[in-house]
């Protein structure tokens, strides 16, 4: 009994170990550069981060606005830029084995890596233009989270349903006996 337990404790740990070996990840690399929006990289926050796949891979952007994210797998990914100030283009990243000089996949690992600016909602367009390669990311937009405070407005004051609740019994208290009964009339 004890026996059979170890043979397939054995058996489970070798196939967990072929499974690791044979799965070769990859690393992306990039930068964020700067732009009229983010004219200094440094001050992008240090909570920043890249993310692919909505966090099965992250990397932390460095100083000087460079990041390298490893462990990416073969296939599609998803690269966002996760930063609360700024907001970044979103990134198809494609990642397959170059094909050897006879059309076949290279044995060698290899890995060739397109990249395509995509658009949230849209299917994933291998006809959109190859982005460069590492990586150059330019913020799009910086965030606003703070309005400005409105002044005060009598016109604002009068428009709101529980002052026009306070004003209007004050209002028909004060019409006349016949104004009122004509208003009445027009209600029924």
């Amino acid at each position: 009994m004890l026996g059979q337990g170890l043979l397939i404790l054995q058996s489970l740990l070798l196939l967990v170990a072929v499974v690791l070996a044979t799965d070769k990840t990859y690393r992306v690399r990039g930068s964020i550069v700067a732009s009229d929006i983010l004219s200094d990289v440094s001050q992008l926050a240090t909570r920043a981060q890249v993310v692919l796949n909505g966090g099965e891979c992250r990397a932390f952007i460095q100083k000087d606005g460079t990041f390298a994210v490893d462990n990416v797998k073969l296939g599609d990914s998803l690269l966002e830029i996760a930063s609360s100030d700024y907001a970044f283009p979103k990134i198809h990243v494609r990642i397959s084995l170059k094909e050897a000089a006879d059309g076949k996949e290279e044995d060698g690992g290899r890995a060739s890596i397109a990249a395509r600016y995509v658009q949230v909602g849209s299917e994933w367009s291998v006809n959109a233009p190859v982005l460069a390669y590492p990586l150059r990311i330019s913020a799009s937009d910086k965030y606003d989270f703070f309005t400005e405070r409105q002044g005060f407005s009598i016109i604002t004051m009068f428009s709101n349903p529980y002052m026009m609740m306070f004003i209007l019994p004050k209002l028909q208290a004060n019409l006349d006996p016949e104004a009122l009964k004509e208003l009445q009339g027009k209600k029924e």
